[in-house]
């Protein structure tokens, strides 16, 4: 069975903090400037698309690994090592 190692999520930065307790506050001016909100319209969303399309890993940032498992068994690794973490 394959384990994926996922790195730890990064905590809360003080400023996050601010910006949401100004949010909850009703302060959307800071909701707004958050680093963390992107706009995604259709324009935007088919930038994005043809950005990743034109990405392309060296080969030797593939582990030998990945090329024998297929798709949807590597899916069901990041799902399930996802809800693990989860819980």
């Amino acid at each position: 069975m394959l384990r994926l190692h996922l790195p730890d999520p990064p905590a809360d930065s003080e400023e996050e903090e601010e910006e949401e307790a100004a949010a909850a506050a009703g302060d959307g001016a800071a909701a707004q400037s958050s680093r963390s909100s992107i706009p995604m319209d259709a324009e935007h969303v088919e930038l994005v698309k043809r950005t990743m399309a034109g990405v392309k890993l060296p080969t030797l940032a593939i582990p030998a690994w990945a090329s024998q498992i297929s798709e949807d068994q590597w899916r069901d690794v990041v799902q399930r090592t996802l809800q693990a973490r989860q819980s």
